[in-house]
C-alpha cells in the first residue's frame, strides 16, 4: 500500500500554496478534496474525486485505490487544525499517512490584523450548540472562531450581547487570500445583521 499524502493547500489562494504542496500532487495519481481544493490543481492525466455528502464512500475509494496508485488528500489551510486529519489516522493509521503543512487560515487572518495569536483559544462551531461554547467566549481574552451557517457571526454577537457581554473588538475575516476578501471589524452589536461570506473567520478579543 501506497503512503497517502495529506496536502495543506493553505487559505484559497493559489498564491499561498507551498511549492512543496504542489510538487507533492504533481507525483499522485489520484487527488481527493472539496471542489474549492481540486480547483488550485489541473495536472495532466490525474484523477480527481471530489469530497461531497457523507466521508465514508470516499474514504473506501481512497483504501482501494492506495493499494495501487499514490493518493492525495486536499485539505483546506492546514491537516492540524480543524481537518479531517483525525478521521484519517483513525481509518488508515498515522503509519499510512505522509502529513505536510499548510498555511493556515488562522495564521493569515492574523497576520493581516498584525497580531499575535500564541495566547488564542481555538474554537469550532461546525455542528455544535452555541450555548455550550457561550461561556468561554465570553471569558477568554483571544478567541478565533471557525463558523457554520446555523453558528454565523451574526447568531454568536447577538448571543454574546443576549448574555451580557461587553467590552469586546469583533474581527471577522470573509473569503480570506481570495480577490474578494475582505476584513470588517466593530464590536458586538456592529455584527447583528451581518450576512456575508459563509466562508469566513472570526477572532473575538477584549477592548
Amino acid at each position: 500500500m501506497h503512503k497517502i499524502k495529506v496536502l495543506g493547500v493553505g487559505p484559497g489562494s493559489p498564491d499561498y500554496l507551498p511549492p512543496l504542496i504542489m510538487e507533492q500532487a504533481r507525483q499522485c495519481d489520484l487527488l481527493v478534496g472539496g471542489q474549492r481544493n481540486l480547483k488550485l490543481f489541473d495536472i495532466p492525466g490525474q484523477e480527481q474525486v471530489e469530497i461531497k455528502g457523507k466521508l465514508a464512500p470516499i474514504l473506501e475509494i481512497i483504501r482501494d485505490k492506495a493499494t495501487i496508485c499514490q493518493v492525495g488528500i486536499l485539505v483546506s489551510g492546514d491537516a492540524g487544525i480543524y481537518s479531517i486529519l483525525p478521521r484519517l489516522v483513525e481509518v488508515f493509521g498515522r503509519q499510512a499517512l505522509e502529513v505536510y503543512p499548510g498555511i493556515s487560515a488562522v495564521q493569515y487572518m492574523f497576520a493581516r490584523l498584525g497580531l499575535t495569536w500564541q495566547d488564542a483559544r481555538f474554537l469550532s462551531l461546525h455542528g455544535r450548540e452555541l450555548d455550550d461554547l457561550l461561556g468561554v467566549i465570553a471569558s477568554e481574552k483571544k478567541v478565533v472562531l471557525f463558523t457554520d451557517q446555523k453558528n454565523s457571526p451574526a447568531v454568536v454577537c447577538r448571543a454574546l450581547a443576549e448574555g451580557g457581554v461587553r467590552n469586546k473588538l469583533v474581527y471577522v475575516g470573509e473569503d480570506l487570500s481570495y480577490p474578494q476578501e475582505k476584513i470588517s471589524s466593530g464590536n458586538l452589536e456592529d455584527f447583528f445583521k451581518f450576512k456575508g461570506s459563509d466562508l469566513n473567520l472570526v477572532v473575538i478579543v477584549d477592548e
